[in-house]
């Protein structure tokens, strides 16, 4: 058996690896040629001689080098092209971030981030970027170009960045994703959440780029767009129809192109593929890179099928399992609104104090107050035995408060603007009027109310959870008719969802009675209105027949005789209220605020007295009537207890206290070694400083790590045994150009990759130190060798003489000049000294100087912290390590 061992000394290459030979139909006959023949090589399936010993079993290391030789083999890098192929698979992704938004503004923030994050990756990968450069691009690519991308309604001109808009950026690339969360959808009138898609297109296209083009692995490449289409999802609807066909055919389109990329690879390293059992004798011939192989057609076939079968039956049990597509679980069900509206006192617990502590203050201004209309406060649902309140989430529709900042989604923008101010009134509430569609807050604390305003739109009733105490803001909304009672006959009452507790008794029983004649809903809450408002009696004095509250025995009293009906506001909307509810009718209590008699149009000024609440009766067509049943509030009760009469007592001159006397004080004491004049001495603010400190040493510590590394690589280099000290500064220059950018083409000897380095360096006119070089050709003997007088001749000249080595014919630059020492260290006899290793490393030493001589500030930064040069060596040595392992291979 006779195998074509390289015989290429290692140090006439680059530490390293074969370079790949063109794939071109001359060099694939010429190495075919050169080949092996398959019947030179032994079998799988031979045994071996009687009495020979077989084959050795595979340790672990060998198991683990075969299995790393695999995930290291090479591959060539995709063209530039291929980032059209990805720019096509990424439209799914950014289709999918479109349905949270509306109006195109995801998928314009998503394909503008796909768009840069690509264009990166075709400048890195066709001008060899460093990390650096590369990351540094993305962020000035983020800045630049966010405001046009997902900012446009705050960028100068639509697509200028401001301070504004770096602002928002900065901010939002950690709070941007909350937001989109925790947002009720369509999301696009918010300032902020667009970011998302364009920081996820922006990254994760320019991972996909660089791995895919400049890393040639197009299955990892597409990892980043399955990743984005996760996100998308993540983030995007519950209830979204899952587009089943377009899914389809992108994954249709990925596993495309995975089997175009890898068959240009395979074509790119002049790998032959035999198609078919009879296109090959049945085994495989393998020479340096290039492989031949047999697919079988049949099996192929065969296995693909069996894929496909496994795949239905594993998808359809699990689609069975999970349900339908339109009720998939995605990030927003998993978030909890972070507003918990139970944590607030009921709006209504201050009614008693607003009509009559307050009665004569100005609690709200309004600008115009259209006739028959009303100013709300809040809305409650709910009762508890001791209040009504507002209740969360239910499966009605009824969603609860969500947060916006100024637009309320899902309303069409409103015909009227109208200016309100509040002052002094308790709690986050935020009165509106009409169907308001936006809420803009002005004043000096418009920003924190503006972040902090939540909407019910259910019980159409705002509140924010920034200062609340002076508020003053626009109202932009529409004013709707109230609706009269011929047009609510032709309405269906909605059934209650409110689940009452510790509801007072008789309740239900004066419900029944009073409606018993009541052929519809609309008669029977008008039955329980007519009932109230004229068998009760109004009284909000603090008194044992008028306690504020609603608690449960404050109703029953009540309900015990016509008598005891007495209250206000509070307690005939909640009686009202709970008998609807006992009837099966959905209803609500309404707190607001309306003049005396209702408004008749205009600006109005509302006071403590004017506050007021009634009960709102929902139909079907998200229709509410208004009902009132509160007796006029002059129609008070006629048995009241007379006050106590008060007997003024005369008053009695008292004699003034006597003067009390002085204070004694300590005699005053001062220390005799303290400077009078030496004012105290402020303490450092040594938490501030060690904050900061700790910051930037966080921020510093990664370049001073590379920095450090280097420098100790350095180090060990120059002060290693005379021959590594020479060929270790080969392996500085060698570091050094990879660093710089670049391009060191693997597989060449020393003195070819030196003229190249030169060559981009420029340095052919900069020749390096004479006293470096060997000129001239002595012999003196028919074997090559040199005589010892011109070896001393030569020598105090300042030239080196080493027996069959020949030498420059002038002067030469640097790298030349370390490349030679390079090769006479590792094969010349007697080739290393400790002088030679100083003259080689001065040279290392002129190189960098003339080299940074040559680059800007900028360019010796980026080579100073560059990887480049650690990310090569890692490689060499991986390739080494497989090489050595296949030659073992074959020795064994």
């Amino acid at each position: 058996m006779t195998t074509s061992v390289d015989t290429k000394p290692r140090a006439q290459r680059v530490d390293s690896q074969a370079e790949t030979a063109p794939a071109t139909p001359v060099a694939t006959r010429a190495r075919a040629d050169a080949a092996p023949s398959a019947s030179a090589r032994p079998r799988a399936n031979d045994r071996p001689p009687a009495g020979s010993q077989g084959p050795r079993h595979k340790t672990t290391r060998s198991r683990l080098l075969t299995i790393t030789q695999r995930f290291a083999t090479y591959r060539s890098k995709l063209p530039i092209w291929s980032l059209l192929v990805l720019a096509l698979l990424f439209a799914g992704p950014i289709a999918a971030f479109e349905p949270v938004f509306g109006g195109g503004v995801g998928a314009i923030a998503a394909g503008a981030g796909v768009a840069c994050g690509l264009a990166i990756a075709a400048a890195s990968t066709h001008w060899r970027w460093d990390a650096l450069t590369t990351v540094l691009s993305v962020a000035v690519t983020y800045f630049l170009g966010g405001s046009a991308a997902a900012l446009r309604s705050e960028a100068l001109f639509g697509f200028l960045p401001t301070g504004q808009t770096l602002q928002v950026m900065v901010l939002g690339s950690f709070r941007a994703w909350k937001d989109l969360l925790t947002l009720t959808p369509p999301v696009s009138v918010y300032s902020g959440p667009a970011l998302v898609p364009w920081m996820s297109g922006l990254i994760l296209a320019l991972l996909a780029g660089l791995i895919t083009a400049r890393a040639g692995r197009a299955v990892l490449g597409s990892i980043p767009v399955v990743v984005m289409a996760v996100i998308a999802v993540f983030f995007g609807l519950t209830h979204y129809p899952l587009p089943l066909a377009p899914v389809l055919a992108w994954w249709a389109l990925l596993v495309a192109w995975w089997a175009s990329a890898a068959q240009y690879q395979r074509i790119t390293l002049g790998q032959d593929v035999l198609v078919g059992r009879k296109s090959s004798p049945g085994a495989e011939a393998t020479v340096g890179r290039r492989s031949r192989s047999t697919v079988y057609v049949g099996r192929r076939a065969v296995g693909a099928i069996l894929v496909l079968a496994v795949s239905v039956a594993v998808a359809m049990p699990a689609a069975a399992f999970l349900g339908s597509p339109r009720g998939r679980i995605v990030g927003r069900d998993l978030i909890h609104p972070p507003l918990d509206v139970q944590a607030y006192p009921s709006p209504m617990s201050s009614f008693r104090h607003y009509t009559t502590d307050l009665k004569d203050e100005t609690l709200l201004t309004v600008s115009d107050l259209p006739e028959n209309q009303r100013v709300r406060i809040a809305a409650m649902d709910v009762y508890d035995g001791t209040t009504f309140g507002m209740s969360q989430k239910r499966g009605d529709g009824h969603t609860g408060y969500i947060q916006v900042q100024t637009t309320i989604p899902g309303r069409s923008q409103g015909a009227s603007v109208v200016t309100l101010t509040t002052t002094g009134l308790s709690g986050p509430w935020v009165p509106v009027l009409g169907t308001p569609s936006q809420i803009a807050f002005t004043g000096a604390q418009s920003s924190e109310q503006k972040n902090g305003l939540h909407v019910d739109t259910w019980a159409n009733a705002a509140l924010t959870t920034g200062p609340a105490g002076s508020m003053s803001y626009n109202v932009t909304t529409d004013f709707v008719a109230p609706v009269r009672d011929e047009e609510l006959a032709n309405l269906v009452a909605l059934s209650s969802t409110s689940e009452d507790k510790n509801v007072p008794d008789g309740v239900a029983e004066k419900a029944a009675e009073l409606t018993q004649n009541a052929s519809t809903p609309l008669a029977a809450a008008r039955a329980i209105e007519h009932y109230l408002a004229t068998n009760g009696y109004y009284l909000n004095e603090n008194t044992r027949f008028s306690r504020p509250g609603v608690r449960t025995d404050r109703l029953e009293r009540m309900l015990t005789s016509d008598e005891n009906l007495i209250g206000d506001d509070q307690q005939y909307t909640a009686l009202m209220a709970l008998m609807l509810h006992q009837l099966g009718i959905n209803a609500r209590v309404v707190m607001g605020a309306y003049p005396e008699g209702g408004s008749q149009g205009g600006a109005a000024t509302l006071r403590g007295s004017d506050i007021r609440a009634w009960v709102e009766v929902e139909f079907s067509g998200g229709v509410w009537g208004v009902f009132d049943p509160t007796p006029p509030r002059d129609h008070v009760p006629q048995t009241q207890v007379p006050k106590p009469r008060s007997v003024p007592r005369p008053q009695v001159l008292q004699p003034p206290e006597p003067p009390e006397p002085p204070a004694e004080m300590p005699p005053p004491t001062r220390d005799q070694n303290a400077d009078p004049l030496k004012p105290p001495e402020a303490g450092l603010p040594w938490g501030i400083i060690a904050g900061v400190s700790g910051a930037i040493l966080l921020l510093a510590l990664p370049p001073l790590a590379i920095l450090a590394f280097k420098a100790g690589r350095r180090r060990r280099r120059r002060r290693a045994a005379a021959g590594d000290a020479l060929v270790g500064s080969w392996d500085e220059v060698v570091d050094l150009a990879a660093d710089s950018g670049l391009r060191i083409e693997l597989g060449r000897t020393r003195q070819e990759t030196a003229w190249a380095l030169s060559s981009q360096w420029q340095l052919g006119e900069d020749p390096g130190d004479p006293f470096a070089l060997v000129t001239g050709e002595m012999r003196s003997g028919e074997d090559g060798s040199t005589s010892s007088s011109d070896r001393g001749d030569a020598g105090g000249r300042g030239r080196y003489v080493i027996d069959g080595w020949s030498r420059f014919g002038g002067d030469v630059p640097s790298p030349v000049v370390i490349a030679r020492f390079a090769d006479v260290a590792n094969f010349a006899s007697n080739g290393a000294s400790r002088d030679r290793a100083r003259a080689a490393w001065a040279q290392v030493g002129q190189l960098r100087d003339q080299v940074s001589k040559r680059a800007g500030f900028f360019a010796r930064v980026r080579r100073a912290l560059s990887l480049r040069s650690l990310r090569m060596r890692r490689k060499l040595r991986l390739s080494a390590l497989i090489e050595r392992t296949m030659r073992e291979e074959i020795e064994r």
